[in-house]
């Protein structure tokens, strides 16, 4: 790693659940630790939706999602016809991010991008050759096209499209789900993880090993300047 810049770094988030909230204050601690001078911005909405309703603008995808896991065209067929679900957000208290020198966007993952995130990506000034890092939030451990480029690849190209130049990803299993009844897909996902990683489930999360490793690299490639 080469020698460490600091600088004037933003950390916004969205967090429904409270695991992106969680893992927004860890990287605050770690980048104040190793001297950047860190802004906060808690992006918060309107009026909550039910969460019942929040999966209705995707359900189109759903008879899709075997090809979607399968295809890599189809795959980049559909981000480029889907439309990205926004949601009313309240004032930002960093509304133009121009003075930033690197800002990091948190959010959890609503299949593709959370639709307050969405709505921050329309209205924040000042992301046109902004460097902005992304992290992320899902139940399941970091698969990856349905958690990784199921989100990231739709997220990097919106960030593109405002002039921002993409950095580095951290993804970040929380290890839960909201919906069903009986902890169902929690235990698809944990099924999952020992059968294509080898590893719990919880070792991709915020307390444990593979997750705690991940966000110290994250922070040192920042604070290192690379990816």
């Amino acid at each position: 790693m080469g020698r460490e810049r600091t600088g004037r770094i933003l950390i916004a988030h969205y967090s429904r659940s409270g695991h992106t909230a969680r893992l927004a204050d860890a990287l605050a601690r770690e980048l104040a630790a190793r001297g950047f001078e860190v802004a906060r911005e808690e992006i918060r909405v309107v009026r909550d939706w039910n969460k019942w309703l929040l999966p209705l603008p995707l359900l189109p995808l759903l008879p899709f999602l075997p090809l979607y896991l399968l295809s890599g065209a189809f795959r980049r067929l559909w981000h480029r016809h889907f439309h990205q679900p926004e949601q009313a957000i309240r004032a930002l208290r960093h509304s133009d991010v121009a003075g930033f020198d690197h800002v990091l966007i948190g959010t959890p993952k609503w299949l593709y991008l959370s639709f307050p995130v969405a709505r921050w990506l329309t209205l924040v000034r000042g992301l046109d050759g902004r460097r902005v890092s992304a992290f992320a939030t899902f139940c399941g451990p970091p698969l990856q096209v349905f958690e990784l480029e199921m989100l990231f690849v739709p997220l990097d190209a919106r960030l593109r499209a405002r002039g921002a130049e993409v950095g580095d990803h951290l993804a970040i299993s929380s290890d839960y789900h909201p919906y069903f009844f009986f902890g169902e897909m929690e235990a698809l996902f944990r099924w999952l993880s020992r059968r294509v990683f080898g590893r719990p489930l919880t070792d991709f999360t915020l307390d444990g090993e593979v997750g705690r490793a991940a966000l110290t690299a994250f922070c040192d490639r920042l604070a290192g300047g690379g990816d």
